[in-house]
Parts: C-alpha cells; sequence; structure tokens
C-alpha cells in the first residue's frame, strides 16, 4: 500500500482522529485543573558512616576505608529506612515539636530520596509549603538524631548528616509548563490510539474505495472507472 493510500485511509475515518484527541485534551485539562495541589521541596545532603574509635587505641589507616565501604551499604538501604513508617513516626514527632501535624501514612507518601554516592537527594511533598519543608527539616533532624538504630544497631546516633544544600521554599507541583507538557503527552497518546483504531476499522471495511483496491481484490486489471455521479 502507497504512501497515498495510507493518508486517503486516514482522512476516511477523520472524525475518530479528530475527535479522540480532542476528548483526551478536554478531559485532561478538567482532571489536572481540579486536581488538589501540592507542594515539593529537597534538602541535598552527605552521609557517611561515623568512626567509633576506641579511645584506648589509635585507629589504623584500614579503618577510614572501612568506613567509607560501610556507608555505601548504608546507603544501598537508605530509600527503604526513608519509606518505612518507623522512620516516618519519628519524623511526626519532630514536626509535631514545631507546631506542625501530619500523619504517618502522609509522611511516607511524601517523602523520596536519590543516592549518588554519598550524596543524598532528599525530597519532601506536602498539602502546603510550610508542610513540606517542616518535613524535609524533621526528616534531616531524624536521621541525624536516629542514625544507625534504623539498621537495627544501639544506641542511636552512627551517622554523619551534612547539610549541604538546605530546602527551600516549597514550589507547588501544578505549573502551566507541567499541564501543557502532560496534556501533550496524553493527546499524543489518544491520537496514536486513534489511528490505530482507523487502520482497524479501515482492516474490517469490505467496500472498494478506489480502482487499485479492486485489482488487489480480484486479481484482474481495471480497464475503467465509472464515477459516482
Amino acid at each position: 500500500m502507497h504512501l497515498r493510500e495510507y493518508i486517503a485511509l486516514l482522512l476516511r475515518y477523520w472524525p475518530v482522529l479528530v475527535v479522540l484527541p480532542l476528548l483526551t485534551a478536554g478531559l485532561s485539562t478538567l482532571t489536572l485543573l481540579g486536581r488538589t495541589p501540592v507542594f515539593q521541596t529537597t534538602v541535598r545532603l552527605m552521609v557517611t558512616q561515623a568512626p567509633e574509635p576506641d579511645p584506648e587505641l589509635p585507629l589504623p589507616p584500614l579503618d577510614v576505608g572501612t568506613t567509607w565501604l560501610t556507608t555505601a551499604y548504608i546507603l544501598d538501604d537508605l530509600p527503604a529506612v526513608i519509606s518505612s513508617a518507623l522512620f516516618a513516626t519519628d519524623v511526626q514527632a519532630a514536626m509535631a515539636a514545631q507546631g506542625y501535624a501530619l500523619e504517618v501514612p502522609a509522611i511516607q507518601g511524601g517523602l523520596r530520596v536519590e543516592t549518588t554516592h554519598r550524596s543524598v537527594l532528599l525530597s519532601a511533598t506536602a498539602a502546603t509549603p510550610e508542610l513540606a519543608v517542616a518535613m524535609a527539616q524533621a526528616a534531616v533532624t531524624s536521621l541525624h538524631e536516629g542514625g544507625l538504630v534504623y539498621w537495627g544497631r544501639f544506641p542511636a546516633g552512627g551517622l554523619q548528616v551534612q547539610v549541604i544544600d538546605p530546602p527551600g521554599a516549597a514550589a507547588s507541583s501544578q505549573s502551566l509548563t507541567g499541564l501543557v507538557r502532560e496534556v501533550g503527552l496524553r493527546v499524543a497518546l489518544a491520537l496514536v490510539a486513534a489511528v490505530g483504531i482507523a487502520l482497524g476499522l479501515a482492516y474490517l471495511d469490505d467496500r472498494i474505495y478506489h480502482a487499485r483496491q479492486a485489482e488487489r481484490w480480484t486479481g484482474a486489471p481495471v480497464l475503467g472507472v465509472i464515477p459516482e455521479e
């Protein structure tokens, strides 16, 4: 089938190609505009295991390398710790000390972490900018004070948590650029689906629309065409 025939086939079912993307654009816009906005802030940390020196014995040079190696294993587990109910409970208590109340499931759903070597990017998402910033600060405090307790090590501590990028003002997740990008992506997917529907309808349609189609179906050359009018 030539490109011209594909174009003619799609034009034959143009209502599908127009209505489905337009309907998707309208419904997506209404849905996204009606969604409750959330706010997010981020804080960048440097997290390492604190050495545990023996006051009676000097640390050999090997312990420095061992500390960095152990830190790598700790940071592998950090996303699981940050999303745990135990950590969220400690964050809830730290937020309550600042005068903010938030449920544990909301804290678990609002905290995310990405690790790159010893660098940790912690993000906090909440319903208001103040809650997002308070959650990020409480998470840093809980990680610093709890330390290796979340790995079953006692007493608390054992981690060095250094803030290198403090949490800034929380930004809304709903922006015009984000709205246009998400609606555009959904419209593009709807257009692809519309093309698939049009091709499916053409496959099921057994009517003859042009001479080349008649030649393919009959196996005989077309000698002439009588205009419809």
